[in-house]
């Protein structure tokens, strides 16, 4: 990387003992993947590939290579005891499924920047890394050669783009939790308190690990990039993680508390996903999607760990933590995907829908994240009330990491999943739960689950009448265009879609903050007229507003509680029935988008 401001990796890959290895030692086949484990979006890194040549060894000739792919490419090797493959890889989408470079830092995620020979994905190699000349530091969960130089050894190549690289002038910190080591490795351009986020992330650690009670690595890294923008997303590895993250998130302690889940979130997937994983996730064919059912256990019930563990590190107040609770709650009772598509289905469908979503997609679908937070906790509350609260979810998920990864190093199936959480909770009453969310479509009784622990949903805000027309909105250079429209709604009746630019209401000219204090304030009944344009045509619809309905939803209590129920409670949530439940209300974080904004 001798010139970063150009975006361009320079790599060299040396290959030897590849005769007995592959299936043709006369035409080596090159492959680069086309997604990356963890992010399920098939993302054709071998379109940022450049000039690959390839040259044989010691004789320096120039060998014929061609591409046969979109993905693949063919050396004739003329049998050389060894063959050097040149090419650069342009990167510069800063994301965690992706690569970055530029005249601040780098970062190499290996799935697309490295191919793989194939028939030798098995075979060990050495990643030597020449820093650009004023970069100091490299961080990445891969082991090195010796102390004094950037010489990394990988097993095979799933461990080499299992490992994410960050490669400038970060700052580097590290810490101790049971014997294991734990180094973070912050890139921010702006100064802020490392010392207290660093001891943050050693309370989720502390507290995590008593989860599986296991530690299967000796170290475990953080990458963490603080950005200027809005840039967000979080990705987990084997024994490290990599996570975006506004700086601007870092204030006010509500904000921050919530941004510390991503971290919570990923760390948990060191037991759950990169260990304890549906069969379906591993081992991997990186050249073609691979399928499951289970990914509301292996990201949506992590989704539940994210912030039940922020609030057993004693970071989240209780109010801060049900605040989450409930907006997933809320997602779940409001948005008209979740009566069209199952967890099951959420999972197997990611790789068209959940990465593809279009201005429809909430009338059609609801993530597995948000349905495997839910059903998480769901379970974990049956399993608490029909063991009385001798058992948790911890233990379902403990016996199946012990049972399949620990005794077998294999994936678990979903049936097996299911039987481990209805033998932990001595009842059958978990299966009701597997059959109507799960595999079914259910709206579930969330008050049912609440009222073990004296708890109920109740709207977020009480309002007057307000007229509803049924439609999300954005604001693109002024205009106020309408993100999504919901089914059934009089918006859809009246026939707008999509996209579309509604210009005026009733002859007065709007903007999305217009529309948003002008449909709230007509009555429910209302006939509205409408001027909106769409792909550059003006048209004239009439709309008949209904009554805004309950969209956002909180837990609150209870007038009294049982002595049960305050068990229940205490075992949840860590504390008194007696603690207070009070909620604060603050301005959010341009980066986050809240999902139920319907006017």
């Amino acid at each position: 990387m001798p010139k970063p401001n150009t975006h361009y990796f320079e790599v060299r890959i040396k290959i030897g003992g590849y005769a007995n290895l592959v299936s043709d030692p006369e035409k080596l086949r090159l492959k680069m993947p086309v997604w990356t484990p963890g992010s399920y979006l098939v993302r054709e890194f071998s379109r940022n590939v450049l000039d690959l040549d390839a040259e044989l060894s010691p004789s320096g000739k120039k060998a014929d290579s061609y591409k046969v792919s979109k993905n693949e490419w063919i050396i004739e090797t003329e049998r050389s005891p060894e063959i050097e493959i040149f090419y650069k890889v342009y990167a510069f989408e800063l994301t965690v499924d992706t690569s970055y470079l530029d005249n601040l830092h780098a970062i190499i995620n290996g799935g697309s920047v490295f191919v793989y020979v194939e028939g030798m994905e098995n075979i060990e190699g050495v990643l030597d890394i020449i820093p650009f000349s004023e970069w100091k530091e490299v961080s990445t969960g891969l082991k090195k050669v010796s102390k004094d130089d950037f010489e990394f050894v990988f097993p095979n190549y799933d461990i080499l783009i299992d490992s994410p690289i960050e490669i400038g002038n970060q700052k580097v910190h590290s810490f101790d939790v049971g014997g294991k080591k734990y180094e973070v490795s912050i890139f921010s351009q702006i100064m802020f308190d490392q010392a207290s986020f660093v001891n943050d992330l050693r309370k989720i650690v502390e507290t995590t690990v008593k989860v599986f009670q296991d530690v299967p690595y000796d170290k475990y890294l953080f990458l963490v990039d603080l950005m200027n923008d809005n840039s967000f997303g979080g990705l987990e590895h084997l024994n490290s993680t990599h996570c975006i993250a506004p700086v601007l998130r870092l204030d006010p302690p509500q904000e921050y508390h919530h941004l510390l889940s991503l971290f919570s979130h990923e760390f948990f997937h060191a037991w759950n996903v990169k260990r304890m994983r549906p069969r379906g996730l591993g081992p991997f064919d990186y050249s073609k999607e691979t399928y499951t059912k289970s990914l509301w256990i292996a990201e949506g019930v992590t989704s539940y760990y994210d912030d039940l563990l922020i609030r057993g590190s004693g970071i989240y107040t209780i109010s801060e933590y049900l605040e989450s609770f409930s907006y997933n709650v809320s997602l779940m009772k409001t948005l008209p995907g979740a009566r069209m598509q199952s967890a099951e289905e959420a999972s197997f469908d990611s790789w068209i829908k959940h990465y593809r979503q279009n201005e429809n997609s909430p009338n059609t679908i609801l993530s597995y994240y948000t349905q495997g937070s839910v059903i998480g906790w769901m379970l974990d509350m049956e399993i608490r009330k029909s063991s009385g609260l001798s058992k948790t979810l911890d233990d379902a998920m403990r016996k199946t990491y012990r049972e399949t990864f620990v005794a077998e190093g294999r994936g678990f199936s979903d049936e097996e999943f299911e039987r481990n959480c209805v033998e932990v909770a001595g009842s059958d009453s978990i299966k009701e739960i597997f059959r109507q969310r799960v595999s079914g479509r259910t709206d579930m009784d969330y008050d049912k689950y609440l009222g073990y622990s004296a708890l109920k949903l109740m709207p977020k805000k009480v309002e007057p009448r307000a007229g509803f027309l049924g439609v999300r909105l954005r604001e693109e250079s002024g205009k106020g265009l309408v993100s999504t429209v919901l089914s059934a709604s009089s918006a859809e009746t009246a026939g707008l879609s999509g996209n579309d630019e509604i210009v005026a209401l009733n002859g007065i000219r709007m903007d999305k903050s217009r529309l948003s204090y002008y449909l709230p304030n007509r009555k429910p009944g209302e006939l509205v007229s409408l001027t909106a344009t769409r792909q550059g045509a003006l048209i004239q619809l009439e709309a008949r507003l209904t009554e805004k309905p309950t969209l956002e939803y909180r837990v609150a209590k209870k007038d009294e509680a049982s002595e049960e129920e305050r068990r229940f409670f205490q075992s949840w949530l860590g504390a008194d029935w007696s603690a207070e439940i009070k909620y604060e209300d603050y301005k959010q974080s341009p980066s986050k988008t809240n999902l139920l904004e319907y006017v």
